[in-house]
């Protein structure tokens, strides 16, 4: 792993484009009250995992590698209230009072959640030190045989091994947790943790609700923390107002990564056998931050942001949202990874369609986990009265032959709990369609009609059939097999009648994708393939909280599915490798894990072969004999840190950076490459290939060996591509790097825009070190902007093809700026709204065929606070720009044809109204201006690279002037490179 930079400071890092700071303090105006919404306030010090000093008094409070924080320690309590004095002074320069904050954060995020107007969500953009303010968006929540599923029972196995997570602590961010659950319990035999530990047991808050009991944490569950500031004052505290769990999902969550070994089982009195988490040994703090309606932002920033500060050596986030790289939870985890701490997030559930990955998980630094089957199912079937039985998955007691009835002919096809049934339904089982509402609904639907059993179809063969803790005994089948069941009704009319049988445990297909499981390429960084890895995540028996609510209550266990269940099997085996490997990073055990997986696994139709959109580097494989080329000795790993995700952000997300251009290239300069396909990543992608592109990674031995490991690549290249690899063997001994490259050509045969799938495996007797490979094909590749000075000169740049064929380029400009003036007074709310002439002042600009619009408006007042935004003639919002001070740019490339309103917004005028001059640049569709093409590639080559020559006379001297060259192939426009001249 290269070394942090010294020349770079989170300060001068995160940040939100739009959102810089002002240069220097301005008087701002009591923002008007209002209705409030939830915000999350980043700052731009460091936080306490990854300050290294600068402050003058006080001392750097990242630990050093391989250990954890001490908040206990002077020196990181004198640093978290420094932070905290930043805080105040940013909350009162906006006028918000302290008692609007609803969490803090210091430690894995440095920041604030508040109740905020939009009027003081615009004050706290502007105040110095806050470098984004983001919206609290609400996210949502996304075992017995997975020991022996893995592996980890195998003979010389990890549990055999005693490698079962002793000393390792877990962190699950949920729902909260059910104390007295028996996978919790202590039986005498767990460390105790260090001296000094305070981390609260909240539970017992009696007064809200006399069945939350008071209960003393042990050594098994460490501590407990409600972190729902934001949910409790947004909707309310709900049925607990403690870290108790009402909906059982942070229960089964625990309790499959980290609860007891051999903990018996049953549901509705129906024995079904010993559960074991992954990590049994692991110690468990449950961090409860979301309620019945979902997760704020606010909130899981804030047990992210505690966990790191409680010490925690793993995180299971069983929740996600939309994809996103730099949002609260994103930026948490990075510093989170930065301080050493595994994550496994899940990748969601609303697959299989493709690019559906949500985020955290679409972020490279955690660990985003797909689900797939095991070989256990609870089975039990329907027996129809022509003697015909039908199998689905089930957990529920049996019926007795009873009266079979159509819900459609019923008036209610859906089971909807709010139609009611138009004929009786009592002591009948009711066949239900699948749609609309939640399956346990519907067996609610049916009990409140005293209906004595459901079956449940579904609208598909390829979905994938779940248990639940039904109201009712209830089996759930194919869409082929409930047509079967329809046409029994259809033709035994009123004598229609079946039976239930009772579940039992059975064998089932295992490593068959989840139709559920959220699928790539990844929305937000198509270089890095998401999801990571497989799990098992279907049927998995586990935890569950007795409170009745969706289901009937009165269980201790549930079989329930979702890539919520998969993720902390991962977590588990996490927990497993920082046991073995205490003084692993994150990416090296995301390594192993990835590197070491096996690909016998498959789509949802259970016949094509999955691939690593589905399932990523394959299905996670933690068990056999801890021996060469486990996930425990996987040879080689690749090692990513602090760094290397800052330079991957430069070309994925260079928005979160306060001055992009310098942080970048202070990255570029230290050795870091910013090409987001370069990021050393276990897997290898390729978004957008123009005909050839080498990509690079480095790998550290972490062989036993103390000899030289020698490795030979292995390579199954994409369908229509070369893959050649340099050099063509590796030899290191333990805690030795090597760097390669990748070189991977269009043959001429894949087609664009399309993804090809490939591996390479570097091999040495039993270690298999394997990557997946994902490339999609382009056209063309040519940089965004060039530029040049002078009224007269000349400038060049690269184009690469990724096709054979015609070629042209065209110029077009170049353009001088035009001014156009304008005055704006004070806003007396400062709060933007387009319908509101007060502080506003509008200009209208007409696109018809432009190539490029740009528009930048600055003022020589510091102090003076003028913003931008843009409009279309259908009244929506294309751009803004809300720069602290009056330095504002909004660009469009390719515009829609229409006619634009720009909207100044007079957020801070100093009480008087302020003149100004707004600069624009329209570049149009015509050629033959002062900016010619001098030199261009007579066609294209695929795989070739060609030289764009430009040149540019006869401007005026003192302008700043912009143009563009339109690469095209034939009639077809490919893109565009926007020419910047600038002439002293």
């Amino acid at each position: 792993m290269r070394g942090k930079l010294t020349v770079l400071a989170t300060a001068t890092i995160i940040a939100i484009a739009g959102m810089t700071p002002p240069a220097t303090g301005a008087q701002l105006k009591q923002p008007a009250t209002g209705p409030t919404d939830s915000y999350v306030v980043i700052m731009a010090a460091d936080p306490v995992v990854s300050y290294d000093g600068g402050v003058r008094g006080l001392p750097a409070t990242k630990p050093a590698k391989g250990k954890k924080i001490d908040r206990r320690a002077a020196a990181v309590q004198r640093y978290v209230d420094y932070l905290k004095d930043q805080h105040a002074d940013a909350l009162a320069g906006a006028g918000v009072s302290r008692s609007d904050v609803n969490a803090e954060y210091a430690f894995a995020l440095n920041g604030f959640a508040a109740e905020l107007t939009r009027a003081e969500a615009d004050a706290m953009a502007h105040q110095r030190g806050v470098v984004a303010v983001l919206d609290d968006e609400m996210h949502q929540p996304q075992t017995d045989s997975s020991p022996q599923f893995l592996g980890l029972t195998d003979r010389g196995g990890p549990y055999e091994s005693n490698i079962v997570g002793t000393g390792v602590v877990a962190g699950i961010i949920d729902t909260g947790i059910w104390p007295e659950h028996p996978s919790f319990a202590d039986n005498g035999s767990y460390p105790a943790p260090p001296a000094g530990f305070a981390v609260p047991c909240e539970f017992g808050n009696t007064a809200h609700n006399p069945d939350d009991a008071p209960f003393d944490c042990n050594n098994k569950l460490l501590g407990a923390r409600d972190m729902r500031a934001t949910y409790n004052a947004v909707i309310g505290p709900e049925l607990y107002d403690s870290a108790r769990d009402a909906d059982g999902h942070g229960t089964h969550t625990a309790s499959t990564s980290a609860g007891n070994a051999g903990v018996s089982a049953e549901i509705f009195d129906i024995p079904r056998g010993r559960v074991s988490g992954i990590a049994p040994r692991a110690q468990v703090i449950a961090y409860k931050v979301c309620g019945d309606q979902g997760c704020f932002d606010s909130d899981t920033a804030a047990g992210i942001d505690q966990s790191v500060a409680d010490g925690v050596d793993v995180i299971n986030y069983s929740i996600g949202g939309g994809a996103g790289l730099i949002g609260a939870d994103e930026l948490a985890f990075l510093f989170a990874a930065d301080a050493g701490v595994f994550v496994a997030t899940s990748a969601g559930n609303s697959g299989p369609g493709a690019g559906t990955v949500g985020g955290p998980s679409s972020a490279p630094w955690v660990t985003s986990v797909g689900a797939s089957t095991q070989t256990r199912v609870f089975e039990g079937s329907v027996v129809l009265g022509n003697g015909q039985r039908i199998f689905g998955p089930s957990v529920t007691p049996g019926t007795g032959t009873v009266p079979l009835i159509d819900a459609a002919a019923a008036g209610n096809e859906l089971c909807l709990l709010d139609q009611p049934f138009t004929s009786s339904v009592a002591g009948a089982i009711v066949v239900c369609k699948r749609g609309e509402n939640a399956r346990v609904d519907k067996s609610h639907a049916v009990f409140n009609a005293g209906g004595a059993g459901m079956v449940l179809y579904d609208l598909s063969d390829t979905v994938t059939l779940l248990s639940d803790n039904h109201w009712v005994p209830s089996v759930h089948i194919s869409n082929t097999d409930g047509l079967r069941v329809k046409a029994y009704l259809a033709s035994a009319g009123s004598s229609a009648e079946g039976r239930i049988t009772a579940a039992e445990k059975r064998s089932a297909r295992g490593s068959v994708m989840a139709n559920f499981s959220s699928r790539g390429p990844n929305p937000a960084a198509m270089d890095i393939i998401k999801p990571d890895i497989t799990a098992p995540g279907v049927r998995i028996l586990a935890g569950n909280s007795p409170t009745p609510g969706a289901d009937p209550g009165g269980e201790l266990f549930q079989a329930i599915a979702g890539t919520s269940m998969s993720s902390p099997h991962i977590a588990g085996v996490y927990a497993l490798l920082k046991q073995a490997h205490p003084d692993w990073s994150a990416a090296m055990a995301k390594s192993a894990i990835m590197t070491t997986a096996r690909q016998d696994v498959v789509k949802e139709d259970k016949a094509t072969k999955a691939d690593p959109f589905d399932f990523g580097a394959g299905h996670v494989k933690p068990g056999g004999r801890v021996t060469k080329g486990s996930v425990f000795e996987p040879g080689l790993v690749y090692d990513a840190g602090f760094n290397d995700y800052l330079a991957f952000l430069c070309g994925a997300a260079p928005e979160v950076f306060v001055n992009p251009t310098a942080t970048c290239a202070a990255l570029e300069q230290a050795g870091f490459s910013t090409d987001p396909s370069d990021l050393n990543y276990p897997s290898i992608g390729v978004a957008q290939l123009a005909g050839t592109q080498t990509v690079t990674r480095t790998v550290t031995s972490v062989a036993k060996e103390g000899s030289r490991v020698t490795y030979r690549p292995k390579i199954v290249a994409p369908a229509g591509f070369e893959v050649t690899v340099s050099p063509k063997s590796i030899s290191l001994r333990r805690g030795e790097s090597a760097t390669y490259t990748v070189t991977i050509s269009n043959q001429g045969s894949a087609p664009i825009g399309q993804w090809r799938f490939g591996s390479l495996t570097w091999t040495s007797g039993q270690y298999e070190v394997r990557s997946p490979i994902a490339v999609a094909a382009s056209t063309f590749d040519a940089p965004a902007q060039v530029d040049g000075t002078g009224t007269s000169g000349s400038a060049s740049f690269p184009v690469k093809f990724g096709y054979t064929g015609e070629y042209d380029a065209e110029a077009h400009g170049l353009v001088a700026r035009t001014d156009t003036p304008g005055s704006v007074g004070q806003d007396p709310d400062q709060t933007f709204d387009p319908t509101d002439p007060a502080g506003t002042t509008a200009h209208q600009f007409t696109a018809n065929g432009s190539l490029y619009l740009r528009w930048r408006l600055t003022h020589p007042n510091p102090a003076v606070d003028l913003d931008v935004y843009l409009y279309n003639s259908a009244g929506e919002e294309v751009a803004s720009s809300t720069n602290g001070g009056t330095d504002e740019l909004i660009e469009l490339r390719l515009p829609a044809n229409d006619t634009y309103t720009l909207y100044v917004h007079g957020w801070q005028t100093l009480g008087v109204t302020q003149t100004y001059t707004l600069g624009s640049w329209n570049v149009p569709p015509a050629t033959g201006g002062s900016l010619a093409i001098t030199s261009e590639p007579a066609d294209a080559e695929i795989g070739q690279t060609g030289t764009i020559g430009v040149s540019w006379s006869g401007l005026a001297a003192g302008q700043e002037y912009f143009g563009a060259v339109a690469h095209n192939r034939g009639a077809e426009a490919l893109g565009l490179t926007v020419v910047h001249v600038t002439t002293g």
